[in-house]
C-alpha cells in the first residue's frame, strides 16, 4: 500500500510538472491575443492541461461535465455540485485549483457557467467552444497542443501500443463466419479491458471495404477480408490505425492497389521534416497516385493529417497553412477501394517514430526517394 501511495504521490508531481508548463503557455496565449481569460470545456482541453485528466460523462460529447477557466492570476474549477466531489479527489487533487461551484439544476435553468466565468474571468473570455457571450478562439487554442512535451509522448507511446494490441489481438484471431457486429464487440473489449475509450471504430467485411472508405457494421458475415479502423482515447490522447486481414491469397488487383496505398503513405512519412509546410507534403504525396496509374483516386477520402488529443487535430489539404513540428504526432490513411494503410507517427529528431508498432504484426519496409519506412501489411491467414 506505501509503494502505490508513493507511486501515486510520483504521478501527481509530474501532472503538476506539465500542468506548470502548460498553464504558462495558456497565459502567453492570452497576452498574445488581448483576452482576459481563458474558459476550457472540451474533454480534449481539459486532458490536455490537466496531463490527462478526464471531464466525460457522456462519451460523445465534446463538452465536459465541468469547465476550466484560466486568469493571468488564477486557476479555477467551475463545477455543478454534483462534479465537485469527484474532480477536487482525483482530476485535480494537488492542482492549485480555485472551485467555484453552483447548483446543478441552475446550469440547467440557465448557463450558469457563463455567468461565473463573466464574474471571475473578465470582459475579453476566450473559449473552446462557441459559447455565446465569449470570443470563440479554439481554431488558434488547440494549436498549443500540437507539440508534444516528453511526459505526454512517454504517455502517447503507451496508449499507441495498448490501441494497436488490441486490433492486432482481435484481428489475429478472426474466423471466417463471424459478424461485423460481433468483431466490433471484441475490438470494443480488448480496448475497454485496456482502459481506452474507442472514439471511432469502424468495422467492415468483403464487398463493404470495396465500395466505402468507412464502413459501418450491418450484420454482414466474414467471408475472405475484413478491415479493423480505430480511434482509441486515453488520457484524452487519440490514436489511428487499420489492420486488414484476407484469408488465402490476394487478388493480384488488390495487391497492386495495396502497393499503391503503400508507397502514397510512405512518400507522407518522408515529407514529415520540421519546417516543412504542409500543404507541400500533401502535394508530394498525392502525386503517387498518378504514378501507379490512380491520378484521381486522392479526391474519393480525405488523406488524414495531425493527431493527439483529436481523431484529427487537422486534415492536411494542398492549401493547408500549418508546418510539420518537431514532437507532432501524425496520422495518414491513403485509401483506394479494398486498399488502405494507417498508423499513428511521430516526427522525432532521428525521423519518423511509429507509435503503433507492435513487433507483433506484418510490417514491411517501404523506400521512397532512398528513404525506408516501416508499412502495416495485410495479415494473410
Amino acid at each position: 500500500m506505501k509503494k502505490l501511495a508513493l507511486l501515486f504521490a510520483l504521478v501527481l508531481v509530474l501532472r503538476g510538472g506539465e500542468f506548470q508548463n502548460k498553464i504558462k503557455k495558456v497565459r502567453e496565449f492570452l497576452k498574445n491575443n488581448n483576452l482576459s481569460s481563458m474558459l476550457i470545456s472540451t474533454q480534449r482541453n481539459f486532458a490536455w492541461l490537466t496531463a490527462g485528466g478526464i471531464s466525460t460523462v457522456v462519451i460523445a460529447s465534446e463538452r465536459g461535465t465541468v469547465s476550466l477557466l484560466v486568469t493571468p492570476e488564477d486557476f479555477f474549477l467551475i463545477a455543478p455540485n454534483d462534479e465537485e466531489k469527484r474532480f477536487l479527489d482525483e482530476e485535480l487533487k494537488g492542482f492549485p485549483v480555485r472551485p467555484l461551484i453552483y447548483p446543478w439544476y441552475l446550469g440547467v435553468e440557465r448557463d450558469e457557467v457563463l455567468q461565473l466565468a463573466k464574474k471571475y474571468g473578465g470582459e475579453r473570455i476566450g473559449s473552446d467552444l462557441p459559447i455565446p457571450g465569449t470570443i470563440f478562439v479554439e481554431n488558434q487554442f488547440k494549436k498549443l497542443r500540437y507539440v508534444l512535451l516528453p511526459e505526454e509522448i512517454k504517455r502517447y507511446r503507451l496508449v499507441a501500443g495498448e490501441a494497436a494490441e488490441a486490433a492486432e489481438k482481435v484481428a489475429r484471431e478472426l474466423e471466417p463466419g463471424m459478424t461485423e457486429e460481433e468483431i466490433r464487440a471484441k475490438v470494443a473489449y480488448e480496448l475497454y479491458k485496456r482502459g481506452l475509450v474507442p472514439t471511432v471504430l469502424l468495422i467492415g467485411v468483403d464487398r463493404g471495404i470495396f465500395l466505402y472508405r468507412h464502413v459501418i457494421p450491418k450484420g454482414r458475415r466474414l467471408k475472405k477480408y475484413a478491415q479493423i479502423n480505430i480511434c482509441a482515447r486515453k488520457y484524452g490522447m487519440v490514436v489511428a490505425l487499420t489492420r486488414l486481414v484476407h484469408f488465402g491469397p490476394l487478388s493480384p488487383d488488390l495487391s497492386r492497389r495495396q502497393r499503391v496505398a503503400e508507397k502514397v503513405y510512405a512518400a507522407f512519412l518522408y515529407g514529415l521534416k520540421p519546417g516543412v509546410p504542409l500543404s507541400r507534403v500533401f502535394k508530394d504525396a498525392i502525386s503517387v497516385y498518378g504514378k501507379y496509374g490512380f491520378p484521381d483516386e486522392w479526391k474519393n477520402h480525405h488523406q488524414g493529417g495531425g493527431i493527439g488529443y483529436a481523431e484529427r487535430e487537422f486534415i492536411v489539404t494542398a492549401n493547408s497553412k500549418e508546418k510539420v513540428h518537431l514532437n507532432q504526432a501524425f496520422a495518414f490513411n491513403p485509401t483506394l477501394p479494398g486498399a488502405k494503410v494507417e498508423d499513428t507517427v511521430l516526427v522525432t529528431e532521428n525521423g519518423i517514430e511509429v507509435l503503433t508498432y507492435t513487433g507483433n504484426w506484418p510490417y514491411k519496409s517501404v523506400t521512397y526517394r532512398g528513404k525506408k519506412f516501416l508499412v502495416p501489411e495485410i495479415l494473410i491467414k
